[in-house]
């Protein structure tokens, strides 16, 4: 990002800004923030492993090479992910029903299931067909469904859950 400002001081100094440099800011502050995601879920997040990425951004963008996020995730994590997504086509599974059935879940209402409902907590990525085949059905039907899933390791670890309970 340094580089970034630097390459466009002049600007700073009129208070001009073009729309390019915008643009360009915007994108690549936005990449800058999923390497340092990236980081911090592979347990990387010391003040030496940030200060390296940020200079790799600015040493990339010195050089005219697009910075990209992705140089970061772990060969593993693309191997697999490119994989699932080229063999399936995902779709947001809500684990908790979308539809409220008035039944016994447990000191769930109505009200808490919309405050629960589109949190992000609340989703999986699932093939069409595993999608389709939970439906609204409870937690523990779905169950059955997630310990077929082929495309994701948490998925069919949420299927071999012992407890029923969402």
């Amino acid at each position: 990002m340094a580089f970034l400002v630097w390459r466009n001081k002049d600007n700073f100094i009129k208070d001009e800004f073009n729309e390019n440099f915008n643009k360009e800011f915007e994108i690549y502050l936005l990449e800058l923030l999923k390497a340092m995601i990236v980081k911090i879920l592979n347990n990387k997040t010391n003040t030496n492993e940030i200060k390296d990425l940020v200079f790799k951004m600015n040493a990339e963008l010195n050089q005219n090479i697009n910075f990209s996020y992705s140089k970061f995730l772990p060969e593993r994590f693309l191997n697999n992910f490119s994989s699932d997504i080229e063999s399936y086509k995902l779709e947001v599974e809500h684990i908790l029903p979308k539809t409220w059935q008035n039944t016994n879940f447990d000191e769930w209402n109505e009200t808490s299931h919309l405050q629960y409902l589109e949190q992000i907590s609340n989703k999986i990525l699932l093939n069409k067909l595993t999608n389709i085949k939970c439906a609204n059905n409870f937690f523990s039907l779905k169950q059955e469904k997630y310990k077929e899933n082929h495309n994701s390791q948490e998925v069919k670890e949420l299927g071999n859950r012992e407890d029923k309970i969402w």
